[in-house]
């Protein structure tokens, strides 16, 4: 395995991971013990791993140790198998790449004279610490002392007395000692950030590059979902994905939910439930009739003697317990009857609301009088309303339908039974399909996503040029770490593959 697969796979870690700091403050603030991990490469002595230009990686090095740490506590978090022998040999090679790689960014800081921190560079890791310390003992004071805003200004210094004595008994740390070892713990990852900034100088984007970079997002989206809504709101509403694209044919939707009197509810959404029950059966039972019918030549002796065999053991048997009255089968006439009774209940309140309506009282104030669904009190979707398409997964039939049966902006629906009451549907807009609009929140998240692109490609080109250069030697004991993830990774393409065949066989 060549050091440049490394250098791929692990390069992105120098943008993202501020590894001892954030571990160190992230277990405090968040009232959680630092987990203490396994320590993969102990030895009953450190052994020599391998030599980068002369200077020596052991198998107890700090940075390697921290990677592995990091990452064993992150996937034992997230339920994976931390035991797992493929996972373990391929974390102690990237501990081991990720060591070299701090061996080289020391040299370059060395050689540059950008490897200590400067006073500013201090003092601000100094006052990131302090919010981090104060953040922790708030946690504290509050969660043991059970503050509230009545709480008095002694209540409250008992409590942060309370919380300082807790944190250091049980933690171990003082505000003294918890902002050294946080500006210590720091101290690698400044360095390689002042040796990318020496080296590689700031990074921009144009306004251009921003524009470009969205509209090829706006058409990746476009592939993916054009034509499929039901995949545009799975991935947009219940994922939580960004899309850049919004699908033809949506259109705003403002109602007024009206609430309808429990009793009658609850009959008729068990009627429609009994009845579509029944449906089921009958369709289940037809099925079977023809099953049978085919077949009942070639098993009739053998239900002949099931059937003996039956009746044997019934007599041998107490009588059998007794058994529910059957329920009166469900009709048409019954769930239009039951559905009527709730239009009855609601006719009066629904009249008053058109009459207004017509007189000219905006629908946002009729939503504000007599709506009770909580989402159309909150902005955007009170004056906006839901995004409704015909091929939604996101509403009720019924209220989908109704939504796309209006004809013309500004009009309202007849009265409409979902499962939540009875709708007065409001057609407030059409949604243009295409490309979403360029907000600034938009335009700042792009430009953040292309400078950290920009940088993590610069930042590898960077490292593979400094491993391409650099004398690095193997022991066999650190050949033998590359060696066995390699293997893992190979077995885990393969099984990768076998499963990709299998599902392509199933299809």
């Amino acid at each position: 395995m060549n050091n440049n697969y490394w250098s791929k796979k692990l390069t992105a870690l120098l943008l993202v991971i501020g590894l001892l700091s954030c571990c160190l403050a992230g277990s405090l603030a968040e009232g959680t013990d630092a987990a203490v991990v396994a320590d993969l490469t102990a030895e009953e002595e450190p052994v020599l791993l391998a030599s980068v230009n002369g200077d020596e990686i052991w198998s107890n090095n700090e940075e390697m140790q921290a990677l592995i740490d990091y990452y064993l506590s992150y996937y034992s978090a997230y339920g994976y198998d931390t035991t797992d022998e493929g996972m373990l040999a391929q974390l102690k090679a990237a501990g081991l790449h990720w060591a070299i790689e701090g061996a080289l960014y020391h040299q370059k800081a060395a050689e540059l004279g950008v490897a200590d921190l400067t006073d500013d560079q201090k003092a601000e890791l100094e006052a990131a610490a302090k919010a981090e310390w104060e953040q922790a003992v708030s946690y504290y004071a509050q969660s043991r002392g059970g503050l509230t805003e009545e709480s008095t200004e002694e209540e409250k210094t008992a409590a942060r007395v309370d919380a300082l004595a807790y944190i250091e008994s049980e933690l171990g740390y003082t505000e003294e000692s918890y902002i050294s070892e946080y500006v210590e713990g720091s101290r690698e990852t400044q360095l390689r950030e002042n040796v990318r900034k020496a080296v590689l100088g700031e990074f921009s984007v144009t306004d251009d590059e921003v524009m470009t970079y969205f509209n090829e997002l706006v058409e990746e989206d476009k592939a993916t979902y054009e034509g499929n809504v039901p995949m545009y709101e799975f991935y947009t509403h219940y994922q939580g994905s960004n899309s850049y694209y919004i699908p033809e044919g949506y259109r705003g939707i403002t109602h007024i939910l009206l609430n309808v009197d429990k009793e009658l509810m609850d009959n008729y959404t068990s009627l429609v439930a009994r009845m579509e029950e029944q449906e089921e059966e009958e369709t289940a039972d037809g099925t079977a009739e023809n099953t049978a019918g085919t077949e009942a030549e070639a098993n009739a002796e053998a239900e002949a003697t099931a059937e003996a065999e039956a009746t044997a053991e019934a007599d041998a048997t107490a009588a059998p317990e007794a058994t529910e009255e059957p329920k009166e089968p469900v009709t048409q006439e019954m769930i239009d009857a039951a559905r009527q009774a709730i239009m009855d209940s609601v006719q009066a309140q629904v009249d008053e609301i058109m009459a207004k309506y017509a007189s000219g009282t905006p629908f946002v104030d009729l939503i504000d009088e007599y709506g009770t669904d909580p989402g159309m009190k909150q902005e955007p979707t009170r004056t906006e309303g839901y995004a409704v398409h015909a091929d939604s997964i996101l509403w009720d039939k019924a209220f989908t339908e109704g939504a796309m049966a209006l004809k013309e902006i500004g009009e309202v629906s007849e009265p409409v039974l979902g499962s939540h009451g009875v709708h007065l549907l409001h057609y407030t807009r059409d949604i243009p399909g295409g490309a979403v609009e360029v907000t600034e929140e938009i335009r700042k998240q792009l430009e953040e996503e292309l400078l950290s692109e920009k940088e993590t490609a610069a930042v590898t080109e960077m490292v593979e040029g400094w491993m391409n250069e650099a004398e690095i030697v193997y022991t066999e004991e650190g050949q033998a770490i590359l060696d066995a993830a390699e293997k893992a990774d190979a077995e885990t393409v393969e099984t990768t593959e076998a499963t990709e065949e299998t599902l392509k066989e199933d299809q």
